[in-house]
């Protein structure tokens, strides 16, 4: 095996090498704790699975070269295995870590993203030019912006006013997913929209809650959905303009972070939606 490519793999080496010694002349848990250190170390000098083989197996070698007799070699490399093991799993444990951590940093990052250009969009002015088109345009928008932020199967917006709940909406889910298109069709918005009214603006229900839950068993057709996370559109005069709803989470359950993005896009819409209505209606 060739040497590490690392630029910090040779001073590892020699200190993986030194600390194999030490444990295989003590073989204790203290001195075993120096191999999980050691693989904590390797991630921190950005060193790879090759790097703490070479080292292992140099170290490995230099052992052996002093050993006699079969026993005393099995023995040898019995612990060393150990040892490496160690390291090896430290080595992996940390970087999941770091490769976890990273994936959650542009993740956020796509989302804040996200969030910025919706906000731009939303609080452009020409939205209010053409009313009909424009709001149909930005309730597209959100439903397939909030979707892709939170994650999940199916969103859709509308808005209403008394007696007529749907004068507008935009909905996003997989078009070769008919469930969705006779889901959003039948939806009792109505009644949705009260629910979410008494639970105070928004509301977030796992699978258990949902099952027992009649708003959607006509509109569902085979099943209830398994989440429901939804806001209120509302007025700066407390007045109710309509809701956002996700449905499906891809992965796991709607989380307080997902609620809390979900009210913030409602908080930017009902705003947009409120300067279409005053240029419908300037008086």
């Amino acid at each position: 095996m060739s040497a590490g490519t690392s630029s910090g793999a040779g001073p590892f080496r020699v200190a993986y090498g030194s600390a194999l010694r030490h444990y295989l002349l003590d073989p204790t848990e203290s001195s075993l704790q120096v191999a999980y250190e050691l693989g904590r170390e390797a991630v921190h000098r950005q060193l790879s699975v090759l790097d703490l083989a070479v080292a292992h197996q140099e170290a490995l070698l230099s052992a052996l070269a002093g050993t006699s007799g079969a026993a005393e070699v099995a023995q040898v490399v019995a612990r060393a295995g150990d040892f490496f093991l160690e390291s090896l799993s430290s080595f992996e444990m940390v970087q999941r870590g770091f490769k976890e951590a990273r994936r959650a940093f542009l993740l956020e990052r796509r989302q804040t993203e996200l969030s910025r250009q919706l906000s731009s969009f939303l609080a452009d002015a020409s939205l209010a030019l053409d009313a009909s088109d424009s709001l149909e345009e930005m309730l597209q928008l959100v439903t397939e912006q909030a979707r892709e932020l939170v994650g999940a199967d199916c969103c859709v917006a509308t808005v209403g006013v008394e007696g007529h709940p749907r004068i507008a909406e935009g909905a996003s889910h997989p078009q070769d997913d008919r469930r969705w298109t006779t889901f959003v069709r039948w939806l009792d918005l109505a009644a949705i929209y009260r629910h979410i009214h008494l639970n105070g603006g928004s509301v977030r229900i796992g699978d258990e809650q949902l099952t027992g839950l009649p708003l959607f068993r006509t509109a569902a057709g085979e099943r209830p959905p398994r989440g429901w996370l939804a806001a209120s559109l509302t007025a700066l005069d407390g007045s109710e303009l309509g809701a956002i709803q996700l449905f499906d989470k891809h992965e796991g359950r709607f989380t307080a972070e997902d609620e809390a993005i979900l009210v913030h896009l409602a908080q930017m819409a009902a705003a947009a939606i409120e300067r279409v209505r005053l240029y419908q209606d300037p008086a």
